[in-house]
């Protein structure tokens, strides 16, 4: 393993939750699976839309909808123990994000909301058109009495039916999400509903932890058609419980996948059967009630100065609850508020739903009450058996099936979000790493060229957009060059590879008896003779000095973009440096021998004219980071227009420095080919000799530039 790839490796093992999940990489994943999903099931409104990833602690709610964006909040604390497996944690996520969508797809608003205004109204929703036996159904007189005519009764339905309703609508959205999308859709709600079953308390303990028994009830039937499966705790709460839950979901598991209206009418047959329990959490509000205003009144009684002789009447005398103030009322549904809050495994209701008020984002524009699923009747049918199959089939046992490989077994686009965060981030740490390294390399004995002032580097960290686009037209622009000096060294590198033509082709070869039988006739085997492989190293350095203004600056870009792509293309390490002075020696590394951002290419548009130029110092510091690389050739390439010129280092002393330095730089081994640009720069000659290539004509130096560099890979080939 090279040392990015273990960079990376050690960056992907050390992401934090937050990195994954808040990453904007992670939202539109998420984003994308929203859209495409919806697409696939004809979503088709004007109204695009939308992901929005919370991280709020302070809240209970996973996630909820406002009937065009999916909310998820990746703070709450439900499932806190999968956020130690993030493929899991991730599934989890997809399971909410497809559950919410699932409400935008196939809930029929409409219905939703006036069943739950026909309860806060005084009335059963849809109970006379519905039920076909409704004097036969017990307790239904009381239930429809209880909210004529009792507040605090109609105040306790109302948010009871509205949250059973709510329960009831997620297991049809979830089973039709599940049935209309495999993969980890489908895993992704079983996970969830697999939470249901292993987050959530037993029947025993919510008994000991005070639930009502209408609450319990709910739970154990949420268990039941969620996880297919409910933990009772003790043999004497499964006895108590499990024949009556067994009841109920085989009354209303054939009207979850049927019409809105089917599903009101299993809430209503819920609290029908569940009356009696239902009763006495509504006795004991009123007893609480009333207790409350006796006090009231006997405190009252207490005060009284005058006659006394109406006091034991107005002692034992208690007002109606239907005639509770507007503050009372308020009370006492954050008592019902409060017991209610013991519900399990049902994410925040649709919030601004008044908003939104409209049948299902697919349903079909009929008033009928038919199915809205938009499935054939015989589809419809096969759907709601293949449900009431699976609601009715659970097993009560234990277990914890959140674990199991089925659901964490390899999921590519997860694992390609996880690779992305991971490579970004050895990016950084690699960047931070180049910075730390080549500061080191600013230390040193500079000779003559060394500056009082010290030197700085500037590595460029944020690419505008605008350099990427420039680049692209001149890369387009350069191509053929590029492509044609690549074609031609791979030529070179491939005949040196041969051993001979097709008539001696025997020759360094040997025979292979077991590919004797081949038509084609290569039976032939290639020795082991060394390849021969472009072992080179190249470090340029650009002189930024004030004189490059213009079309010489735009040379050398051209000339350094034309490098990069032949280099990239072949597989040679390549650096690339610019160089000015302002009091300090300031180093721009555009290209870097280890860099692995992709940017490099890019950060050669911003190589511009600048101050003064002391050659000495730059070269000196481009060779010291060559000569610390591995390759056995190496190459400097120095491009100039002109004599160095930088606070006391100009004239004759600084052109007799770079000599020596040329000099000895080629008795090291490295090869040295200096440019230079402009009818300034033909003095040059007497400071790099022979290694010296002056053009006066710039069009002609990037074509020059690819030559010298092929002369040089053929050379020592």
């Amino acid at each position: 393993m090279d040392k990015f790839k273990a960079l990376e490796a050690k960056a992907k093992a050390g992401l934090t939750f937050d990195e994954v999940f808040g990453s904007v990489e992670y939202k539109n994943t998420l984003f994308s699976m929203l859209e495409t999903t919806a697409k696939i099931a004809g979503y088709k409104r004007s109204k695009r839309l939308s992901t929005v990833i919370l991280n709020d602690a302070s809240k209970d709610c996973p996630a909820y909808t406002n009937g065009e964006t999916v909310y998820i909040n990746i703070g709450c604390k439900f499932a806190e123990r999968l956020k130690k497996s993030y493929p899991l944690y991730n599934l989890y996520i997809i399971g909410l994000l497809a559950h919410e969508e699932g409400h935008i797809l196939w809930t029929n608003f409409d219905k939703y909301m006036e069943a739950n205004k026909a309860i806060k109204d005084g009335y059963i929703p849809l109970g006379d058109d519905l039920y076909d036996y409704d004097d036969e159904l017990e307790n239904y007189d009381k239930y429809d009495e209880m909210l004529a005519n009792e507040k605090i009764g109609r105040i306790y339905l109302s948010n009871y039916f509205h949250n059973i309703n709510n329960l009831i609508e997620d297991i049809y959205v979830n089973a039709k999400q599940s049935s209309k999308f495999e993969g980890n859709y489908r895993k992704g709600i079983a996970v969830g509903n697999a939470l249901i079953y292993e987050e959530s308390p037993s029947i025993a303990e919510m008994e000991e932890n005070g639930l009502s028994k209408p609450i319990i009830y709910v739970n154990a039937l949420i268990s039941q058609l969620k996880a297919k499966s409910v933990y009772y705790g003790t043999a004497e709460a499964e006895e108590e419980y499990s024949a009556t839950v067994n009841f109920l979901i085989s009354e209303i598991a054939p009207m979850i996948m049927a019409s809105p209206e089917k599903r009101i009418l299993a809430c209503n047959l819920i609290i029908c059967h569940l009356w009696n329990y239902i009763e006495d959490d509504i006795q004991e509000l009123k007893d609480k009630y009333d207790d409350s205003n006796s006090e009231d009144n006997s405190d009252d009684s207490s005060n009284n100065d005058g006659d006394n002789s109406d006091s034991s009447d107005s002692s034992n005398s208690s007002i109606p609850s239907s005639d509770l103030s507007t503050e009372q009322e308020k009370d006492v549904e954050n008592e019902v508020n409060q017991i209610m809050s013991g519900l399990q495994g049902q994410t925040e209701e649709t919030q601004d739903t008044s908003s939104i008020a409209k049948p299902s984002a697919l349903q079909k524009n009929d008033k009928s009450g038919n199915d809205d699923s938009g499935l054939s009747e015989e589809e419809h049918e096969a759907l709601r058996k293949a449900l009431t199959q699976y609601l009715c089939n659970g097993s009560s046992q234990a277990g914890s099936i959140v674990t199991n490989d089925y659901f964490i077994e390899e999921d590519t686009d997860f694992s390609g979000i996880l690779n992305g965060l991971a490579h970004t981030k050895a990016v950084e740490e690699n960047e931070n790493s180049i910075q730390q390294e080549m500061n080191y390399d600013i230390k040193g004995d500079y000779g003559i060229a060394d500056c009082s002032y010290g030197a700085t580097i500037k590595r460029i960290r944020s690419i505008p957009a605008s350099n990427k686009k420039y680049y692209e037209h001149i890369a387009n622009s350069i191509k053929p060059i590029a492509n044609a000096m690549v074609n031609e060294v791979q030529r070179v590198i491939k005949d040196e590879n041969l051993t001979g033509t097709r008539k001696n082709r025997i020759v360094g070869k040997k025979l292979t008896t077991n590919k004797l039988y081949r038509p084609d006739y290569k039976v032939w085997e290639d020795r082991k003779n060394p390849k021969k492989i472009i072992d080179m190293a190249i470090s340029i350095r650009v002189d930024e000095s004030g004189s490059m203004y213009g079309d010489r600056i735009n040379t050398a870009k051209v000339s350094c973009i034309l490098m990069k792509m032949v280099s990239d293309e072949l597989n040679i390490p390549i650096e690339i440096i610019g160089d000015t002075e302002d009091n300090t020696v300031e180093l721009y590394p555009y290209c870097t021998f280890d860099s692995k951002d992709g940017n490099d290419k890019y950060r050669l548009i911003s190589m511009t004219d600048r101050w003064g130029n002391r050659d000495g110092y730059a070269i000196r510091y481009c060779y010291k980071r060559l000569k610390k690389r591995k390759e056995k050739h190496k190459l400097l390439i120095i491009i100039s227009d002109g004599m160095p010129a930088g606070d006391n280092y100009y004239g004759e002393a600084a052109n007799n420095d770079l000599r020596v330095l040329t000099r000895q730089i080629k008795r090291e081994g490295t090869a040295v080919i200096a440019f230079g640009f402009g009818s300034d720069a033909q003095s040059l000659s007497s400071i790099y000799g022979k290694s010296f290539i002056c053009y006066e004509d710039l069009s002609k130096v990037p074509k020059a530039f690819a030559k010298a560099l092929k002369e040089q890979i053929l050379k020592n080939l």
